[in-house]
């Protein structure tokens, strides 16, 4: 049988579209696969920057309570002397509140300096709800570093305990359970520290609450400064010091080595060996100095989502472009018979259009108006390359309403800390250059909290958010407010002010936020005492600055709340 030219070239013809369909296929896949993969390391570090915040904002939130048991005047009264019943169930009262409003409080303690630091009120968590502890029960904790070390703090410092394994006795359901102690000195007038108000916080319970939001194929990693394993998704694996074997998650993630050692603060990676070589997993770890005095210097966190998981997508995308592929082929098999040279400039216009697609760049014209199998390659291929398209647009929407959740508080829309910082920062670098003023107005509400108390978090979420529109309304589009956690607000002046000009601006703040306001046809009157620093007279830095405006307004809080206050280092008259 004589093979001519034309069966040749058909053949030729049909090898050629086979392989363009082949190449198409495949540096589409490949190209999927590399976005899938990159985007979920991006979309991994994102969550686990939302996490750390979340895991500060609720490490504040404790220190704040701390704050509220160790400053109020029936503890120092305890600690002073028998105390009377009425301040000691005072106490008590505000312990259970505590512990009926946060569900990661094992227990809150009021523990004194003398007697061997003994417990002088205390309220646990049992299975029935808060339970205060009898005179009897009560015991010695001075031998505890969470006592023996906050005792040595100075003022205004807060004491974390080393991350473990619960064994104290008589602690109910945090007993053999993994927690930490945060505490906080309780002082007389004249500085000296008469004991300790300790909570004890439960780590599991804690983390699942600030965790409940991802995604079930996402895993949690959280680790000690020397990298123990503290949350692992095999509880075989945590605390394994308790155990008398040490565990550590740079043996397992062997790129987690320098954010434990603290020579990078983050590391996102996959990983294909040791325990993950069946199933490899993408992973983001980051650590962060701890700003309170503990022997912890650092925490290392870290999610981590199956391989598979990320690729799903991508492998039913492989198995369409498969599919599309043998189908090609057969297709072109047929049709060279007839086709010669016709084939060759729309077969070379599309594998020129697969290979600008898996280089990044635009396909380029396509012959989709034909009315062949040709069109129908083209088509298929313009239709693959847009369900790619659609993916990636998703893809990014979805990092940026990730990167949106980081940088805003999700209950009032505001810029949170992190934001409020970044602008602060860039306003004093600005300031210096020029030179010129900035101010900052740190904003607490009077009268909050009996309101969140007594119509409940609904209500109070409102209140808040009511008093973030009104923020807004005050403020120009050029200032920044933002809420820091709580009922505290901070606003950033977009331009130089005078004390005039701030009095006007605080006089407006208080006239609109002590405005009634009705929520659940329950009419509410609060307040709000101000505080206002500005740069440079009150502060150098941005984390001064701040400090003083929070000064400035506690001083507004003791001058009788509702008013304002410039910052004054000036120590009040004793």
């Amino acid at each position: 049988m004589k093979f001519g030219i034309a069966l040749k070239l058909s053949l030729l013809l049909a090898l050629a579209g086979a392989l363009a369909a082949g190449l198409t296929g495949y540096y589409a896949f490949e190209a999927s696969r590399t976005l899938l993969v990159n985007a979920a390391k991006d979309r991994l570090l994102t969550s686990t920057l939302v996490l750390a915040r979340r895991v500060a904002l609720a490490r504040e939130e404790i220190e704040r309570d701390l704050v509220l048991v160790a400053e109020h005047p029936a503890a120092r009264a305890l600690l002073q002397g028998p105390g009377t019943p009425s301040q000691q169930q005072t106490l008590q009262d505000l312990m259970v509140l505590m512990l009926q409003s946060q569900p990661s409080y094992f227990q809150v303690r009021l523990i004194a300096a003398d007697q061997h630091g003994m417990e002088r009120v205390r309220v646990d968590r049992a299975p029935r709800g808060p339970m205060v502890v009898a005179d009897d029960d009560l015991q010695e904790k001075g031998h505890f570093d969470y006592v023996s070390q906050a005792l040595r703090l100075g003022p205004d410092q807060t004491y974390m305990s080393r991350v473990a394994i619960n064994h104290e006795r008589g602690s109910h359901l945090g007993v053999d359970k993994p927690s930490l102690q945060l505490a906080r000195p309780v002082r007389d007038a004249q500085g000296r520290a008469l004991g300790v108000a300790v909570i004890n916080i439960d780590l599991n319970g804690t983390f699942e609450l600030l965790a409940k939001d991802m995604p079930e194929s996402i895993q949690l990693y959280f680790a000690n400064h020397e990298g123990d394993i503290l949350i692992h998704p095999e509880p075989a694996k945590t605390f394994g010091f308790d155990r008398g074997r040490r565990i550590f998650i740079q043996d397992e993630f062997a790129a987690t080595g320098p954010v434990v050692r603290g020579d990078n603060n983050v590391a996102v990676f996959e990983s294909h060996e040791g325990a993950h070589a069946n199933q490899p997993v993408v992973a983001a770890f980051m650590s962060q100095p701890l700003k309170v005095s503990s022997p912890e210097t650092r925490l290392t966190l870290g999610l981590t989502q199956p391989l598979q998981a990320v690729l799903a997508e991508s492998n039913r995308l492989g198995q369409t472009v498969l599919q599309i592929v043998l189908a090609l082929c057969a297709l072109s098999l047929l049709l060279a018979l007839w086709m010669g040279r016709a084939l060759t400039r729309p077969i070379n216009a599309i594998s020129h259009a697969a290979r600008m697609v898996a280089s990044g760049l635009p396909a380029g014209a396509l012959p989709v108006e034909r009315r062949d199998e040709i069109g129908d390659l083209a088509r298929a291929f313009r239709d693959m390359r847009l369900q790619i398209g659609e993916q990636i647009s998703e893809l990014r929407d979805n990092q940026d309403e990730l990167e949106h959740l980081a940088q805003h508080d999700p209950l009032t829309g505001l810029a949170n800390r992190r934001k409020f910082q970044e602008r602060l920062d860039h306003a004093l670098a600005q300031a210096r250059r020029v030179p010129q003023t900035v101010s900052v107005l740190f904003i607490d509400l009077d009268r909050f909290k009996p309101i969140n108390d007594h119509h409940g978090h609904d209500v109070g979420d409102v209140v808040l958010q009511t008093v973030a529109r009104r923020l807004k309304g005050v403020l120009r589009e050029v200032d920044t407010v933002a809420r820091i956690g709580g009922d505290e607000f901070v606003a950033l002046l977009g331009a130089p002010a005078t004390q005039e000009q701030l009095e006007a601006i605080a006089r407006k703040l208080l006239t609109l936020v002590s405005e009634p306001m009705v929520v659940d046809k329950l009419q509410l009157d609060l307040g709000c005492s101000i505080g206002i620093a500005s740069y440079p007279d009150h502060a150098s830095t941005a984390t001064d600055l701040l400090a003083a405006a929070d000064h400035a307004m506690y001083q507004a809080k003791t001058a009788g709340r509702n008013t304002f206050r410039f910052f004054d280092a000036t120590p009040p008259a004793t």
